[in-house]
Parts: C-alpha cells; sequence; structure tokens
C-alpha cells in the first residue's frame, strides 16, 4: 500500500478539524473526534500538529489556502500568542468585495438594478466560498473574545458599512428608494445572503432549496425592494430578462405538463 504524502494528511486533518470545530466549538471540540473523521489515531494525529492550538491554526491555514503545497516541519508547532487572530483577522479583511468597493469610489452607475445585483452575488458567492471557516469563526467567537473582535467588529463591520455607505449614496441620487434607515437595510440585505449562502448548507431542511434559485431568489428580492418602479434614465428595471418567476423551489419538485 502507497503512503499517503503529509500534505494529504494535512488537509484530511484540516477538513475533519473544521467540521468539528464549526459543530462543536472551541472549547467542545476533541482532538479524539477529529483523529476519528480524519481516520487516524489521536496518537498519529499529534504527530502532524503539536497541540490543540495548532490544529485550530491549521484549520485557517488551510481554508485560507495559505497552507504550503509541500508540507512544512512537523508536527506543525503550537502558533505563539495573537497568531492565529491575526492570520484570520488580515485574511479576513482582504476577501474581495471589488464591486461594492468600486461602486463607492466610481461614478452613478448606467443602471443601478445591475450594480446592485453584481453586488450582491458577489457577497453570496465569497460568503458561499467561506461558509466552513465562517461556521468555526462564529461558533468560536462565544468562547474566543479575539475571534469575535476580528470577524464582528472587524471584517464583518466593514461589509456593512460599506454597504449602508453605498445605500445612503444611491438613495440620495435618486438611484435607489429611500429607506428610514441605511444601515437596517444594509443588513436586511446581508443577512439573508449570509444565511443562503452558508447557514443553508446546516440547516436541517436544507435539500428542500435549490441553491442556485435561492441565490437569485435573494438578489431579486433586494431589488425588487430598492429599485424604484420608475427608476432614473439609464437605470431601467430589467424584469424581461428574468427567465422565471421568483421564488423557491424544491428539488423533488414535480414538473408541470
Amino acid at each position: 500500500m502507497s503512503r499517503v504524502p503529509a500534505s494529504q494528511r494535512l488537509a484530511a486533518i484540516a477538513t475533519a478539524a473544521t467540521e468539528v470545530f464549526g459543530r462543536s466549538g472551541y472549547r467542545g471540540a476533541r482532538t479524539a473526534d477529529v483523529a476519528a473523521k480524519a481516520g487516524m489515531s489521536a496518537g498519529l494525529l499529534f504527530t502532524y500538529v503539536e497541540s490543540k492550538e495548532a490544529l485550530f491554526h491549521l484549520v485557517f491555514l488551510h481554508g485560507l489556502g495559505v497552507l504550503p503545497d509541500t508540507a512544512p516541519a512537523l508536527p506543525l508547532p503550537t502558533p505563539g500568542p495573537g497568531e492565529t487572530t491575526a492570520l484570520i483577522g488580515r485574511a479576513l479583511r482582504e476577501i474581495p468585495v471589488r464591486r461594492l468597493r468600486a461602486a463607492l469610489a466610481g461614478n452613478e452607475p448606467a443602471d443601478v438594478e445591475q450594480e446592485l445585483t453584481e453586488i450582491i452575488e458577489e457577497l453570496y458567492d465569497q460568503y458561499g466560498r467561506y461558509w466552513p471557516l465562517l461556521a468555526v469563526i462564529e461558533r468560536c467567537a462565544v468562547e474566543l473574545p479575539e475571534l469575535d473582535a476580528a470577524w464582528f467588529g472587524g471584517a464583518r463591520a466593514d461589509i456593512f458599512a460599506d454597504m449602508r455607505e453605498y445605500l445612503e449614496c444611491r438613495m440620495a441620487s435618486g438611484r435607489l428608494r429611500q429607506m428610514p434607515d441605511a444601515m437596517a437595510a444594509a443588513r436586511v440585505i446581508i443577512e439573508p445572503v449570509g444565511w443562503f449562502a452558508r447557514h443553508l448548507r446546516e440547516a436541517p431542511d436544507s435539500a428542500i432549496y435549490d441553491d442556485q434559485v435561492a441565490r437569485r431568489t435573494v438578489i431579486e428580492f433586494a431589488c425588487a425592494a430598492l429599485v424604484p418602479e420608475s427608476a432614473p434614465a439609464g437605470a431601467e428595471r430589467h424584469t424581461a430578462r428574468r427567465s422565471s418567476p421568483p421564488g423557491l423551489t424544491t428539488k423533488s419538485a414535480p414538473k408541470e405538463h
């Protein structure tokens, strides 16, 4: 039987640890559970990571794509104080939300509905890409205050602030419908994006939703709420291009004849 490369073992350990930390939290996660899920003994696990702290650090090295392709010196050492939080905070702030920031930096769009659609699409896709790590962060943040600060007080707060600023700008110019509270409107957009892009994958009833239909529904719902029926010139509604009516469908729904 061929020997499994150390880099593949580390990836398997990281995947297993991501699931266990995301489900059980930091204190509730047991290294024995991670080892079992990765298909090895607890003793073998500790030939790859020096400690539980190193295992937690590995989750983010792997999930953020900064773990080298060639295996580093093993076992991975326990990170220094604040090292894991610094890695997480830096990586979260670098997650690209280019369309939102380009809209803030640029001129008024020719088509505000297209602009808003592309902003929400990008947010949805980024939440979907990083949902396993976000599950770990949100589950462990209640136990690790520094993690709470990096996400809820840092990167997540920045996204909310940018969305609020964007909405305020487009509402002031008449491109988007006025709302009583721009921050509340930003939350109404972002929270469903986060739930459907991430929590939907963990929900007990997730099988009843089609991910692409849910994605389209979230986007169309936000646009219908914010884009005026009589939009300024160049910002016409694009309802004619929609190939199907909004709404969630079930994966097992029968086809109509």
